[in-house]
């Protein structure tokens, strides 16, 4: 946290582009808005100086002056102060709306920018680093919020700025004593503004982690996906008393540095009152003298409470503002973060895959001080055929293809198509040519077509092919039977009057292969592909999954052996590494590691 402070240190860039984004937002509103404040902050000097020759009037009056036109100046004088409230008012409804207008802009312009910067990862390093997550946080809550506040904190302080010029040269001319007098009494304000909102950054950099936990937890209680299991176990009690503790933890922390900011502004306001009451006494000793009237009192005193008043919103709209530069600091920390893998935006074509996929002497791992989770691992996927990759938990399968679809690049080796390493290609092409179904795939809440058509985006609304995938995947008489067909929501969370559909878990698998049959993809990686079907649908893939591999390399994953014998080869992952390559009934022969897990899994069928 101190480094980031550090960082935060040097927030002059910062401010820049923060002023350069809300001006981009929507010029004109800008200009109308910066305009507004300047004429809002002159009306209280000109209400000011009215009330004056108002008190002026009266004291004429009252000493009896009879060439005082009472009525006619009085309702002159009432008119222009009423003009003047007028403009106050109309400036500050119109200052809210177009305040409003413009942060409403701001905060699409620069939240998109940040979902925008976190998809254009090519790989999913950083997502795998808890610190990731507070940054995302941080941002987004600054892109949200900070420039609609660092836009109400900047127009303040220009008006602060205007109406503190105008009463400091009212009262440097009256008395320069008493000007510097307010002006350095409020100056110790504006150090301990700055202290506070270091400490308020700080405080929540830290608190990060357990807020997000909060946001947690608090899913896990209202999700439609866990409420059955929540329930089942009867975790509620539990889960809110995980979230009771950590609000009252947060709540604290919170509380120990509010307490202590109150603290401080108490022995403050007593240092201003005081200086105002020294001030007020300056003022009322002229007034015995004789050496002002009635209005000057009014005006001078006045001006003193207004000069006060705008030091103070200047020195807390300072301090604003360094808190929210603060904050933005982390959406530029994120803007910042570069590509977690070497990006490579060649011209090189990927060529049609006609020999096949080798990994050569390769290992990975996640960090420099974890251990290897690949190591010295060579495997050749053939072209037009399917390899089934078989291994026990942990043996690192989801590292393995998380390699091949260069989410991560190896540490050591290279992994070779048709002889040419993948980090020579477009990262975006070579994707382009793989399609992937993982274990833990999406269930989108969107429409069955949206998520069929987001195997390939570039034709989601090509409705003929859509359906020829989910026939391929023995999905689409059950969407044709679904209240709105293709169009139908796949989710209740969001359908109006019971316009959405819950599907169970093979048909949600269904959706995902026909998702993956979309993508006419030269290289397939099936990850548990037939773990949720039943028997039937999963013999229904196994009678026609040469038709559905046809013509490509495929990379099947899976624990079920009635799955694995679809392979052509079978390749055994132990420790890192392959430690057996061959076809189902030579492997078995030679009763290594697969023979052994074949008869683990075989043995619970057999009747004794």
């Amino acid at each position: 946290m101190l480094s980031r402070l550090k960082d935060a240190d040097k927030f002059g860039k910062t401010l820049i582009r923060m002023l350069r984004m809300i001006l981009q937002a929507h010029p004109p509103t800008f200009l109308g808005l910066i305009l507004l404040t300047a004429l809002q902050a002159l009306t209280p000097l000109a209400s000011a100086w009215v009330t004056k020759l108002l008190f002026d009037l009266l004291a004429l009056v009252l000493q009896g002056n009879p060439s005082v036109d009472l009525w006619s100046d009085l309702i002159f004088l009432l008119l222009v102060q009423g003009a003047i409230f007028i403009i106050g008012q109309v400036c500050v409804s119109s200052t809210m709306y177009l305040n409003n207008e413009l942060g409403r802009k701001l905060a699409v312009l620069t939240e998109t920018s940040v979902y925008r910067k976190i998809s254009s990862f090519s790989g999913i390093g950083y997502f795998e680093n808890p610190e990731f997550y507070d940054t995302i946080r941080l941002a987004s809550q600054a892109a949200q919020f900070g420039p609609l506040q660092s836009l109400g904190i900047l127009t303040g302080l220009f008006q602060s700025i205007i109406t503190i010029f105008t009463f400091l040269a009212l009262l440097l001319a009256f008395n320069p004593f008493l000007a510097m007098l307010v002006f350095l009494a409020a100056l110790p304000q504006l150090w301990l503004q700055l202290k506070f909102s270091r400490q308020r950054y700080g405080l929540a950099f830290d608190l990060s982690p357990d807020e997000r936990r909060t946001f947690y937890i608090s899913y896990l209680l209202s999700a439609v996906e866990t409420a059955k299991e929540i329930r089942l176990f009867g975790l509620a009690e539990y889960l809110l008393d995980n979230l009771r503790a950590l609000y009252h933890k947060i709540h604290q922390a919170r509380r120990r540095q509010e307490l202590h900011e109150l603290q401080w502004k108490l022995a403050l306001e007593t240092l201003s009152s005081s200086t105002f009451a020294v001030a007020f006494g300056v003022v009322a000793i002229q007034a015995f003298a004789k050496r002002m009237s009635l209005g000057d009192i009014t005006l001078y005193i006045n001006a003193m409470r207004s000069l006060q008043e705008g030091l103070s919103s200047m020195f807390s709209a300072i301090a604003g503002i360094n808190e929210q530069i603060l904050f933005f600091t982390e959406y530029d920390r994120l803007m910042e973060l570069p590509q977690p893998i070497p990006i490579n935006h060649s011209s090189r074509p990927v060529p049609k895959l006609s020999h096949g996929i080798e990994f050569r002497k390769v290992s990975f791992r996640y960090g420099e001080n974890q251990s290897w989770v690949l190591h010295n691992l060579n495997l050749f996927i053939p072209a037009n055929k399917t390899l089934a990759l078989v291994g026990s938990n942990g043996a690192g399968k989801t590292t393995l293809v998380k390699l091949l679809a260069r989410l991560y690049d190896p540490t050591e080796g290279e992994i070779l198509w048709d002889g040419v390493d993948i980090r020579e290609f477009d990262t975006d092409e070579l994707r382009r040519n793989i399609g992937m179904i993982l274990q833990d795939f999406v269930r989108y809440a969107f429409t069955a077509q949206e998520n069929i058509g987001f195997g390939q985006i570039s034709r989601i609304s090509d409705l003929a092919r859509i359906k020829r995938s989910a026939e391929i995947a023995g999905i689409h008489p059950m969407i044709e039977n679904l209240p709105h067909g293709y169009q139908t929501l796949l989710s209740h969370a969001f359908g109006e009057n019971g316009s959405g559909a819950d599907l169970s878990g093979g048909e949600w698998q269904k959706i995902a292969l026909a998702r993956l049959f979309m993508r006419q993809a030269d290289m397939l990686i099936l990850d548990e592909p037939t773990a949720a079907l039943d028997a039937q649908a999963e013999y229904e893939i196994y009678n026609r999954f040469t038709e559905l591999v046809e013509g490509r390399a495929c990379l099947l994953i899976s624990h079920r052996f009635s799955t694995v014998r679809m392979a052509d080869m079978v390749a055994v992952l132990e420790n890192g590494s392959i430690s057996e390559y061959g076809i189902h009934n030579d492997l078995l022969a030679r009763g290594g590691a697969y023979a052994r897990l074949y008869h683990m899994q075989a043995d619970r069928y057999r009747v004794s």
